[in-house]
């Protein structure tokens, strides 16, 4: 802890001091009246219960310094005071000469309330007794002095109402540890009271308190009776402690530090253990100081004293056994019994078990398992074998949680019944009541075995509800429901027979279909489009199902009458005769047989003839197909195909050409008909080759020769199994 310290000097000496300041006559006079003023208002801080102050010597030349303060908590401090944000310490010399000042504060969350023992669980103390302490405590640097140290706290004000202080008389308090010279020792530690001190007696009780002290340096330690000193005054509440030596308290008649409050036998300090002893006789509030001495080597080094008010108060014996009436009915075996007794120390429960012997507790608040559900009378007596002890009795049942449970069911489908079933540990005459929401058909029901749907899709909170034993308990799940799936169906709605007919279903559902489609001439598909040529006319009805496998699991179909008609298609039929002729009559002649044909066409050599019977001449050698396609009324179609041979082939050379680049003559090219082979070699006089083609559309252009003569040679194969060859000259000419 930090203290908030001012130093200086005093002129003429070399010690250190706080807050000396020299002031005008006039100045004096006005700061006192500012003083005045603000201290006026704490005129009514009556709130000193007492206070003791003791230090540690710590490493070189620091010392700690505790002050412990008591304030009253209570009705009588009815201002609320609390315990001042700083104490402000003043350190003299021996001498009585200012060292130093040093503001401690109060530690955050310092403040703890002081515990009432009275040794006595048959007594009570009233509710209105409260008093709580706090410690400030600073590190001071005192370098060793001849004369000593002496370290003091004031405070202003004792409560008014004193018993055995003088009526109206505000008095403070002085708080103070004296460290001894240098010349008695170097090392020391003050003693310190162990236990808090006695707040509140009983009056007409033998009251019997430890007030020993311990000494970190294990000196001889001596107690007695002492008159705590004075301090504060309601003009000056909180002032920088003097210098000692330190008044007195003024008694009140027929009251000392040694017959502090009225008694018999009196208040009594054992001089060795501490031993705290009184039978009060008067009720009220009295001062008390106790004084603590250590020697060492019969030498005293230095005192504590403890200066606390101590309340007489008529204390009652009011043991009141009681146990909280059972707030579960239904929680299992074990029952946690919850203690509202006032006053009690000590308990003893029994739990009604007759079935054992050892059904009983000693603790506050116990619990206790049963084995077997029943009802139970359970006994508690609060400070067992004091006269003043009070025994309750209270009746518990036991029972096994209801745990009322259903399986969530399968997904459902709209308008598709949800069975439930509830189970838990209840009996046969238990209440058990289903909640399905207002989407539902029932909305409520009653019963173990229920049935409910549901008019729309999504998750449905079910409740449900078991009262049995006087308990209730609910669980709540929900039904979860799936649209039903939706479907649509178009196809090609009239066509041919063998024509490809389009087919599309369209189905929606929260889960993956299945479609199976029925085409109405023993065929069907899996798929939910398709394409299908019908072999033979008529009128036929599709249907079309589609199905879902989980989630909700349904099926619809739609049946579509007269959904298809397929019409019949022409037949395409012709003959062509001859059907082999000579490239030098290539003349056939087609003659139609189609049946329910209206139109038709020919396909023949990449010429289209649409005339039902013709004839036609080839310009060509060739296996020709001919293709006859003809159209019904009902705009279907039919086709047939046969092949003529033209046989035979024509060739022809010229004997010249000019290559000029007039355009006329320009190459060499024979006049060839009726060639499936061909080959054409061009060679000089020489017999060097000088041209070769297989195209009867390509001609030799001279290469750039001279004029002359050339020779060529023509080799042909027929459609057919006939060859032949050409040879003969040929005269380029420029």
């Amino acid at each position: 802890m930090l203290a908030r310290t001012e130093r200086g000097t005093v002129p003429g000496q070399g010690d250190p001091v706080r807050h000396l300041y020299v002031l005008s006559g006039e100045m004096k006079r006005q700061a006192l009246l500012v003083v005045s003023l603000c201290w006026s208002v704490l005129a009514l801080a009556t709130h000193i219960l007492g206070g003791e102050m003791y230090y540690d010597k710590l490493a070189g030349d620091e010392y700690r310094i505790t002050l412990k303060l008591y304030r009253d908590c209570g009705p009588g401090n009815v201002n609320g005071t609390g315990f001042d944000a700083e104490a402000q310490l003043a350190v003299y010399n021996g001498l009585g000469l200012l060292q130093s000042t040093h503001f401690v504060p109060l530690p955050v969350g310092g403040e703890q309330p002081v515990p009432v023992d009275l040794n006595n669980p048959c007594l009570a103390v009233p509710g209105t007794i409260c008093a709580t302490w706090a410690l400030y405590t600073t590190v001071l640097e005192l370098p060793p002095n001849p004369t000593g140290y002496v370290i003091s706290y004031q405070r202003c004000c004792r409560t008014p109402s004193m018993t055995n202080l003088p009526t109206g008389l505000l008095q403070g308090l002085t708080c103070t540890v004296q460290i001894p010279p240098s010349g008695v020792t170097l090392v020391n530690s003050s003693p310190r009271f162990q236990e808090y001190p006695p707040v509140v007696l009983c009056i007409g009780q033998d009251m019997v308190f430890d007030h020993s002290a311990t000494d970190p340096d294990g000196d001889q330690l001596v107690y007695d009776l002492y008159t705590p000193f004075a301090g504060g005054t309601p003009d000056f509440p909180q002032p920088m402690a003097g210098p000692p030596p330190y008044a007195p308290i003024v008694w009140g008649n027929g009251y000392s530090g040694a017959v502090p409050m009225d008694g018999a036998p009196g208040v009594a300090v054992d001089p060795s253990t501490g031993a705290f002893t009184v039978h009060p006789t008067v009720i009220g509030s009295f001062t008390v100081g106790v004084r603590v001495r250590e020697f060492r080597n019969g030498v005293q080094l230095s005192e504590s004293i403890r200066d606390v008010r101590m309340d007489v108060v008529a204390c009652e014996a009011n043991i009141v056994s009681s146990i909280q009436d059972q707030q579960e009915f239904c929680s299992g075996m074990t029952v946690f019994l919850e203690n509202e007794s006032v006053n009690g120390q000590t308990y003893h429960w029994d739990f009604g078990d007759a079935s054992l012997l050892g059904d009983t507790s000693a603790l506050a608040e116990p619990q206790w398992t049963y084995a077997d559900t029943g009802t139970y009378a359970i006994q508690l007596i609060a400070n067992p074998g004091w006269p003043c002890a009070d025994t309750s009795w209270s009746s518990f049942e036991v029972h096994m949680p209801l745990n009322p449970h259903f399986e969530r069911p399968a997904i459902r489908c709209t308008d598709e019944a949800a069975l439930l079933h509830a189970t838990g540990s209840f009996t046969a005459a238990a209440s058990i009541v289903w909640d399905f929401g207002d989407q539902s058909v029932p909305v409520t029901a009653t019963g173990v075995d229920v049935a409910a749907a549901y008019i729309t899709t999504g998750v449905h909170a079910v409740r449900l509800t078991v009262q049995d034993f006087g308990c209730e308990e609910s669980y709540t799940d929900s039904v979860v429901v799936y649209p039903r799936p939706t479907l649509s169906a178009t196809s090609d709605e009239a066509g041919c027979v063998n024509v490809p007919f389009d087919f599309s279903a369209v189905a929606e559902a929260w889960t993956a279909l299945r479609y199976s489609w029925d085409l109405g001439d023993g065929t069907g598909s899996a798929q939910p489009t398709l394409i299908h040529a019908y072999a033979q006319p008529g009128t036929y009805d599709v249907r079309v199902t589609v199905n879902t496998d989980e989630g909700c699991i349904d099926e619809k179909t739609l049946l579509l009458v007269d959904q298809v008609e397929v019409y019949p298609e022409p037949v395409a039929e012709f003959n062509v005769t001859p059907e082999e002729v000579s490239l030098l009559d290539p003349v056939v002649r087609i003659k139609d047989y189609a049946q329910q044909a209206v139109a038709w066409e020919y396909l023949i050599d990449g010429a289209l003839v649409q005339e039902p019977s013709f004839t036609y001449e080839f310009d060509d050698a060739g296996t020709f197909v001919i293709t006859q396609r003809v159209t019904s009324g009902t705009n279907c179609t039919n086709e047939v195909s046969h092949t003529v041979n033209v046989i035979d082939h024509l060739f022809y050379a010229p004997t010249a050409f000019t290559p000029d680049g007039d355009g006329i003559n320009d190459v060499f090219l024979p006049s060839v008909r009726g060639a499936r082979l061909y080959e054409l070699v061009i060679m000089d006089r020489w017999g060097t080759e000088r041209f070769r083609t297989t195209s009867t559309k390509e001609g030799w252009s001279g290469d750039g020769l001279p004029q002359g003569v050339y020779n060529y040679q023509v080799h042909i194969a027929e459609y057919g199994a006939f060859r032949k060859a050409y040879q003969g000259h040929v005269t380029l000419l420029r």
